[in-house]
């Protein structure tokens, strides 16, 4: 049971510290930093984890499945870019509207695609860079440290 339990663990926080850093930028962007700040961003962390974990579980096996269909003969390592940069874009588009929607609302469709662009274009590099990085060396590692 320790060991399931210490599975989760490094799991949960694995999930919250990259969904936290990027929510932290994209409500910055936002928002800016005022009195609300640290509560919005704990409210959108929260709610993106809530919803990007059980997608982005699922998104990584369906474009993993495709970027072996459509890149059959490239290396592991190449293909592991290809799909590092389609979660990077899949994962913020969604955790971009998620954050956006909890910092502002929906009030008008134009504001609400002007934010949620803003939060997403300021968190790309970061969103980028964390997502090749998983896909690269932490997934690998992680997948032989949960099958253990």
């Amino acid at each position: 049971m320790k060991k399931i339990a210490k599975k989760i663990l490094v799991t949960v926080s694995l999930i919250l510290t990259l969904i936290g850093s990027l929510t932290f930028v994209m409500t910055y962007q936002n928002i800016g930093f005022g009195e609300k700040f640290f509560y919005q961003w704990i409210v959108s962390t929260l709610l993106a984890a809530t919803t990007m974990a059980p997608i982005g579980f699922m998104m990584i096996t369906v474009i993993s499945k495709i970027a072996l269909l459509i890149f059959p003969n490239v290396s592991e390592a190449k293909r592991n870019v290809a799909i590092g940069v389609a979660m990077a874009l899949v994962m913020e588009g969604i955790m971009a509207l998620v954050t956006t929607l909890n910092n502002i609302g929906f009030t008008a469709l134009s504001e609400l695609i002007t934010a949620w662009w803003s939060a997403l274009i300021i968190a790309l590099p970061l969103g980028l860079l964390i997502s090749l990085m998983m896909t690269t060396l932490v997934k690998p590692k992680l997948e032989r440290y949960l099958a253990r």
